[in-house]
């Protein structure tokens, strides 16, 4: 009878275990990148971004190392980073991309975040003397669509990296960033919740964020801009072995064109 009544223990011992482990597979997702909000026709893009990111010169040397160094902080971090493209809805038509926190882990374990990538203010993007950054450089400026793309992510991937590396900053983003941004929408939304926050510690909190925006921004800024030059400087050599590529494709076909064609006296010899 105590054997039998050992074996339901244990029994029910693992049968806890198991349900405890569904339910952290539930609760925590893959981590890494998701693009499982992701559709079809976006993973495509997603894969050519993908292909910028890992690009390597003739002797198998990353030509973009930041990006790729960020993208594989990223990937080995434990934390999960949903990718979502976007559109104008919901977002300002200027913001290019987005890196928020959905849940944040005390622990500092298991963060869950997106980057939102809004590609079509990427396509129109202007670019110009007039959207020169104070570091110097014109973003854009040299790159095609694709490029784009990989410099607006490698700007986000930026501020994911510099934030959740910092237990304490993601704390400041959580509280002051996400929460700030939470009591301004239910104050001046269309559906207005009541709250206990005077105009005074929204005052108070609005510029403790716009100080923490401009510290996040300014170390994401000078790391795009990094990524901008890799960006240029990968596709200017890329354009170079094309046109070697050409060059020799040319001269293989000129030559070959030449051994057939028949000197005059032997027209028509064999």
């Amino acid at each position: 009878m105590q054997k039998r009544h050992a074996l339901v223990t244990v029994s029910l011992l693992l049968l806890t275990v198991w349900a405890d482990a569904q339910t952290v597979k539930l609760k925590y997702p893959q981590t890494g990148f998701v693009t499982e909000r992701l559709s079809v026709s976006d993973l495509e893009t997603w894969k050519t971004i993908e292909g910028i990111v890992f690009a390597e010169d003739k002797e198998g040397q990353p030509l973009h190392p930041t990006l790729r160094n960020l993208w594989q902080w990223i990937e080995t971090s434990g934390h999960t980073v949903f990718i979502e493209f976007i559109k104008f809805r919901g977002i300002s038509n200027c913001t290019a991309g987005l890196f928020t926190i959905e849940r944040f882990d005390p622990l500092g374990e298991h963060h869950i975040a997106v980057i939102k990538l809004n590609l079509t203010s990427i396509n129109l993007a202007y670019v110009g003397p007039e959207t020169r950054k104070p570091s110097g450089f014109v973003p854009f400026k040299g790159l095609g669509k694709q490029e784009r793309y990989a410099e607006v992510l490698g700007h986000e991937l930026a501020h994911a990296v510099h934030i959740l590396t910092s237990l304490e900053r993601v704390g400041l983003v959580e509280e002051l960033v996400q929460q700030t941004n939470q009591i301004l929408l239910s104050r001046y939304g269309k559906r207005q919740k009541a709250h206990h926050t005077t105009a005074a510690e929204l005052s108070r909190r609005v510029a403790k964020r716009d100080e923490l925006l401009r510290r996040l921004e300014e170390q994401a800024e000078q790391m795009e801009k990094v990524i901008w030059e890799e960006l240029v400087k990968g596709k200017r050599l890329n354009s170079k072995l094309s046109l070697l590529a050409d060059k020799e494709s040319g001269k293989r076909e000129f030559g070959l064109a030449i051994r057939q064609i028949p000197k005059p006296d032997q027209a028509g010899k064999k």
